[in-house]
C-alpha cells in the first residue's frame, strides 16, 4: 500500500504523495486495498454484519435521514461506504485523466440495511474491485493530469 507517513507527518502534500502514479501502479492498489479488507472479514458471520456498536461519538453529517445521524456503523454500513467512496474516485480519476474538469461528486452508495450477509458484503467488494479496475481502461495512454 501506499506509505501516507510523509503526508500525515506534513513533509508532502496528498498531490505529491500521489505523483506519477499509473494506471499500472493503481491496479495493484486496488487489489491490496480489496484484498485486505477481505481479509479483515474472513472470520466474519452474517450477524457481524447488521451488529450495532456502541458509540456515543457517532456524528455523520451527511447521513440520509435525522435519525442516521448520531447511528454507529454497522460492518455493512462501512462496507458499502468504503465501496462508494473507492468507486467514486475511480470515476472522477477516469474523467480528470481524459482532461475532463472536475464537475463535482459521481457517486452512488447501496443503502446500508441492504448489507445483511456477509456473502453480500463480499461480493459488494468484488463487484467494487472489478468496477474501479475497469475505470482504470478509461485512462488515455498519455493521461491529462
Amino acid at each position: 500500500m501506499l506509505d501516507f507517513q510523509a503526508f500525515h507527518s506534513g513533509e508532502l502534500t496528498f498531490p505529491e504523495l500521489v505523483t506519477g502514479l499509473t494506471q499500472d501502479d493503481l491496479r495493484p492498489l486496488t487489489d491490496e486495498m480489496i484484498d485486505t479488507i477481505l481479509g479483515l472479514i474472513t472470520d466474519c458471520a452474517d450477524a457481524d454484519v447488521t451488529f450495532e456498536p456502541v458509540d456515543p461519538q457517532a456524528n455523520d453529517p451527511f447521513a440520509a435521514t435525522p435519525e442516521e445521524l448520531h447511528m454507529p456503523w454497522t460492518l455493512g454500513h462501512v462496507i458499502v461506504h468504503t465501496t462508494a467512496s473507492g468507486e467514486e474516485s475511480a470515476a472522477v480519476a477516469a474523467e480528470l485523466a481524459r482532461g475532463v474538469e472536475y464537475h463535482g461528486r459521481s457517486r452512488y452508495e447501496v443503502h446500508w440495511t441492504a448489507m445483511r450477509m456477509i456473502a453480500a458484503c463480499r461480493q459488494r467488494l468484488e463487484e467494487s474491485r472489478r468496477m474501479r479496475l475497469a475505470s482504470l481502461g478509461m485512462w488515455p495512454d498519455s493521461a491529462h493530469l
